[in-house]
């Protein structure tokens, strides 16, 4: 959990150097991945999860470039922060 957190935070930091949800999706995405492969997850499950925090990740970060200032830039960040540590 807190490599989860800390690789949000660098990702959220990408996100405001560089303003499109590729970048700080794969941020988010790649080592977690890598450690999960390391840590002995069988193939097909870590296959399948890839592919969905892929997609959460950048729905995610799709949102906060869309909503790039205001209210909904901090409850789109609180709530999606929230599903990514929490549920993915």
């Amino acid at each position: 959990m807190l490599f989860k957190i800390l690789f949000l935070f660098a990702a959220l930091k990408l996100h405001d150097i560089k303003v499109e949800p590729l970048s700080p999706t794969l941020l988010y995405c790649l080592p977690i991945l890598l450690i999960s492969l390391i840590s002995g997850i069988p193939l097909l499950s870590l296959f399948i999860s890839a592919i969905i925090m892929l997609c959460v990740a950048y729905v995610y970060f799709g949102l906060l470039t869309k909503f790039n200032n205001g209210v909904e830039y901090y409850a789109v960040m609180g709530i999606g922060g929230a599903i990514l540590l929490l549920f993915v």
